[in-house]
């Protein structure tokens, strides 16, 4: 039986009225997924809020898997034993395997649907040390904002922000590493995505749809007309260009993603960002969408003319 050190700091906090709770999905990842309450527990905030930790199981088929999960598992028994740092914490595990898109929307679904706003990260994320005042802050800040549909605390590399001179900025794209909502947000969305056989009809829809990034239209074309793909993400992209919202980005990220190992299932992608030691108290502010932000925005996460021509010769071999 492998033993876990508990041995982390509790910080005292600045007292706020209502807290969103921190929600955490995990599957097959106790390293990852112990690093990423060592970095939450660095937060000052911890001793008032309620966390909740949902566990997709493997198929039973899949025997990597279920080993990996067995030793999450076996962490978090011990975690929900000692753990002092949160107000209260909730371990939930899946009775079969649901897949990371059904995890997530029973999970937020069932957790906000209490609480009305949300916070919500993966096992395999990294957060600063001030990751949970930069979004219990937002979250109260933009919580009437109604052209607001998430906050981010992720921004990827983009070389505009040297120049930027505010602390945030608004983007027609949701982001999934590390991110919150509002229940009013979340319980508009159509997981069906009913409207998909008109849209995909609509030149000019699909256009404005990708000012987010080239490659949403084609996640949203992937989710509906491929089985292997299940994707709760874009779907929460989709209903936020249906709804002409957007999310808030910090211009300094305060979460870079850790996975890309022989146990993803479903992105090989790794930041090449660090999280700083330091940061400046972020400065939240109703701001208008600059149509020069979302342009730059929209070039990083553009999929290039030889990405595409590879994909598509992929897709004829197959």
């Amino acid at each position: 039986m492998k033993e876990f050190d508990f041995g982390y700091s509790n910080k005292k906090m600045k007292k706020i009225e209502n807290y969103a709770p921190i929600v955490i999905f995990a599957y097959n990842r106790a390293d990852k997924l112990k690093k990423l309450l060592e970095c939450l527990e660095k937060n000052k905030f911890t001793n008032e809020m309620d966390l909740y930790i949902f566990v997709d199981i493997p198929d039973k088929k899949n025997k990597k898997n279920t080993k990996y999960n067995s030793e999450v598992l076996e962490f978090l028994k011990y975690y929900e034993i000692y753990c002092t740092n949160f107000k209260k914490v909730n371990i939930e595990v899946a009775d079969y395997h649901k897949g990371l898109a059904d995890s997530v929307i029973y999970g937020v679904s069932k957790v906000i649907n209490q609480y009305g706003k949300i916070i919500v990260l993966e096992d395999d994320l990294e957060v600063s040390n001030d990751f949970l005042d930069y979004m219990q802050r937002g979250l109260i800040f933009y919580e009437h904002d109604k052209k607001i549909w998430s906050l981010a605390a992720h921004c990827p590399k983009c070389k505009f922000l040297s120049t930027y001179e505010k602390d945030i900025f608004l983007a027609p794209r949701a982001n999934s590493l590390g991110w919150g909502t509002w229940k009013n947000r979340w319980y508009n969305v159509d997981w069906g995505v009913a409207s998909y056989e008109k849209f995909r009809k609509d030149v000019v829809g699909r256009m404005i749809f990708n000012l987010g990034g080239n490659d949403l239209y084609r996640m949203l074309k992937g989710q509906m007309t491929d089985e292997k793909y299940d994707s709760w993400a874009i779907r929460w992209c989709y209903q936020e260009f249906l709804e002409r919202k957007y999310t808030v980005y910090p211009k300094e990220t305060r979460v870079i993603h850790c996975g890309n190992d022989n146990r993803s299932t479903h992105s090989t992608y790794r930041s090449t960002q660090n999280i700083k030691k330091r940061y400046k108290k972020c400065c939240f502010e109703i701001l208008n969408p600059n149509i020069k932000v979302i342009w730059q925005f929209k070039k990083i996460h553009d999929i290039p003319l030889r990405g595409r021509i590879e994909e598509f010769l992929n897709k004829c071999r197959g």
